[in-house]
């Protein structure tokens, strides 16, 4: 007979054991009675294998859904991938198929996946291939342990990185009817013995070291100096865009033609770290580097990267030219110090808290800030610091008193 509601329904249950009634039209799709409910269940032989799947109580499920998924479930077995579908279904999933279904269902910005990458093949590449409700809370700690001798800070970042897909495998396989009930591992670091306390970097150029470092950058010669195409100076100018700018490398780095607007001196971040696509104005300074850029360039991007043959790559970052300046003038920098440079100038020039927010692309109007969701601050006025920040770079203006 074939499986729909009325002939279902009129299945009586059995007196004892169980009985089933095959689907007449979709071999393998079957009701399953027993003496005190019915079930759609699929069956099926492939491989000299027999599955038996439950779909679930025709009670709570109609037939055609019952049906649809009978379907997919018969298919998967017939193409031989079911196996690692019931193990996902069955609460077996690994670290490493929870982190691929992660990558596919969460919005992750590049940066935040190679990080997740760079901690699970780097501090947990013997978890990768285990089922991730077997990884217990002492797993967890004593890897936090491990890991904290090397680096508090990547101890803190990988374990809580390690909670959230953990989290998110629990609510993935967890059903109505069968919940996954287990506490998540990681709760027993901050109970057991808490999250290692880092303290917040602070470094940044000072008095003593803006004025040499700046003309260091101005004069860093490399044998593609002499070129006129658009590698010219691309290290260069990248570290004074972030010097001018205080955006973040990557920011910098993937900054495309199409989000600069030459006429007005105008920029804007795409997506950024917060989400929240950022509007700013070029001080004159770098308004004269990005429109000779502009005469020189070869590609989608403002920083591209030196290599000929790669027209579609942008610059990959500045470290050559920190590590020459490093030895010429001792200074030892990085690029983020720059954007923290950045904000303890505007602060220093006595710029109001919402127009360094708004220089910065930190979110105002957080819920404790009402005020900063109705303060605009204009683009006038954003030049005007812009070009005050490349004053005391320039030593022009003296912001240190």
């Amino acid at each position: 007979m074939k499986l729909n509601k009325t002939n279902v329904d009129a299945i009586a249950l059995t007196e004892k054991g169980q009985a089933i009634h095959r689907d007449a039209d979709l071999i393998g799709f079957a009701v399953r009675v027993t003496t005190k409910s019915k079930s759609y269940i699929v069956e099926r032989r492939h491989a000299g294998k027999l599955f038996r799947v439950t779909i679930g109580k025709t009670s709570e499920i109609t037939p055609a859904e019952a049906r649809k998924k009978a379907q997919s479930i018969l298919a998967d077995i017939s193409n031989g991938v079911f196996e690692k579908k019931k193990d996902i279904l069955n609460n077996e999933m690994t670290l490493s198929q929870t982190f691929d279904l992660y990558l596919k269902q969460r919005k992750l910005k590049p940066l935040s996946v190679n990080t997740y990458h760079h901690c699970i093949d780097t501090f947990l590449p013997d978890w990768k291939e285990r089922p991730i409700f077997e990884i217990n809370k002492k797993d967890v700690f004593d890897r936090f342990i491990k890991l904290t001798e090397y680096s508090p800070a990547q101890a803190n970042l990988t374990l809580k990185m390690f909670g959230s897909m953990w989290r998110f495998a629990q609510v993935h396989c967890s059903t109505d009817e069968n919940p996954i009930l287990k506490h998540n591992p990681v709760d027993v670091i901050p109970a057991k013995r808490g999250w290692n306390k880092t303290k917040a970097r602070t470094r940044h150029l000072d008095e003593s070291s803006i004025h040499t470092f700046y003309n260091a950058v101005l004069n860093y010669f490399t044998e593609r100096s002499l070129y006129e195409d658009a590698s010219k100076n691309a290290v260069r100018d990248l570290v004074l865009f972030i010097m001018y700018t205080g955006c973040r490398r990557n920011e910098a780095q993937t900054l495309k033609w199409e989000n600069v607007d030459i006429e007005k001196g105008l920029f804007v971040f795409k997506d950024p770290k917060n989400g929240d696509d950022h509007l700013l104005p070029m001080g004159d300074h770098l308004f004269e580097i990005i429109k000779k850029r502009y005469e020189l360039r070869r590609n989608d991007y403002v920083f591209p990267g030196s290599s000929m043959t790669s027209s579609a790559k942008h610059i990959a970052g500045a470290q050559g030219l920190l590590n020459t300046i490093n030895k010429q003038t001792g200074i030892e920098i990085s690029l983020h110090d720059l954007r923290r440079t950045f904000a303890t100038i505007c602060n220093n020039l006595d710029y109001g808290p919402y127009t360094i927010k708004r220089l910065l692309n930190h979110r105002s109007g957080a819920k404790n800030d009402v005020t900063g969701g109705y303060v605009q601050v204009s683009l006038k006025k954003l030049r005007l610091a812009m070009n005050d920040i490349e004053a005391v770079y320039q030593g022009k203006l003296n912001c240190f008193d």
